[in-house]
């Protein structure tokens, strides 16, 4: 199984000078197999310029699932849709157009989507909106909204729960594979609840941003000793994770964690 980031924060290695690679705020992940893009970045630009970069066409992916509707994973769509000869199946949670809205240092900030569905039915995609768990291929699946119980959210500067966060769940032989696009719903939450919708018996893999960005030390430490208890094989944390992070889990897991950045490839 390959995964490819196609859009996170960070440029990590000098491949992407190579291939003139673009980062932003946001994140957007592929996966090869499967043919599902997960999320879309920012602002289309990244996104087209790296899958162009690593050689997967707009025409490429069949089925995009949105993790949630904040404009640094959908922002990318519309740029991919007008470059799209072909139809695509997107997969969002139900509240895709609700508004959305964070607070910064210069006050509230609007963050939802900046498409409509006439857009979307413009470009004939054709949009399946969900709320519980959602089969996308054998053995893939969206997550729907995931239950709180087992451990806090991470939402930050966001104005509301994020109730459309979504993960989306692969059963590998190895184990659970969870991508997460803002992790809004709390790492523990997004695996636990992965667990138990896919029936794997332990932690492989868990990809994306997991928003321990702005958090306490004490609760990014806490995720940290989560995961190792998890015992995964591999952890890559993305985006919203952020730089301290990225090195507490770095420091928890030192033989699983590794760097993320854009046009990062793993073969799972």
């Amino acid at each position: 199984m390959r995964v490819a980031v196609l859009v996170d924060n960070y440029l990590t290695n000098l491949t992407t000078l190579r291939l003139r690679l673009l980062a932003e705020w946001g994140f957007a992940a592929y996966l090869y197999d499967y043919r599902i893009l997960y999320d879309t970045g920012l602002s289309g630009k990244a996104l087209l310029n790296n899958m162009q970069a690593l050689g997967i066409g707009p025409d490429e992916p069949e089925v995009l699932v949105f993790s949630h509707r904040h404009i640094d994973h959908t922002g990318g769509l519309k740029a991919l849709l007008n470059a799209r000869s072909k139809p695509l199946t997107i997969i969002a949670h139900e509240n895709l157009f609700a508004k959305a809205y964070a607070k910064d240092d210069m006050g509230e900030v609007e963050i939802g989507v900046d498409f409509t569905k006439d857009f979307l039915e413009s470009r004939r995609a054709k949009l399946i909106l969900v709320k519980g768990p959602y089969k996308v291929a054998e053995g893939v699946w969206a997550s729907g909204e995931i239950p709180r119980r087992w451990g806090p959210s991470h939402t930050g500067a966001v104005a509301d729960p994020v109730p459309d966060d979504m993960a989306l769940y692969v059963k590998h032989p190895r184990g659970l594979v969870a991508l997460t696009g803002c992790g809004h719903a709390g790492v523990e939450n997004i695996v636990e609840h992965g667990l138990e919708v896919t029936g794997a018996e332990r932690l492989y893999a868990i990809i994306g941003g997991l928003h321990l960005i702005g958090l306490p030390e004490a609760r990014i430490r806490e995720v940290a000793e989560y995961l190792k208890k998890r015992s995964p094989g591999l952890v890559v944390g993305t985006h919203c994770t952020g730089i301290s992070g990225i090195a507490a889990l770095q420091a928890a897991l030192p033989g699983a964690a590794r760097q993320g950045g854009a046009g990062l490839v793993l073969d799972l």
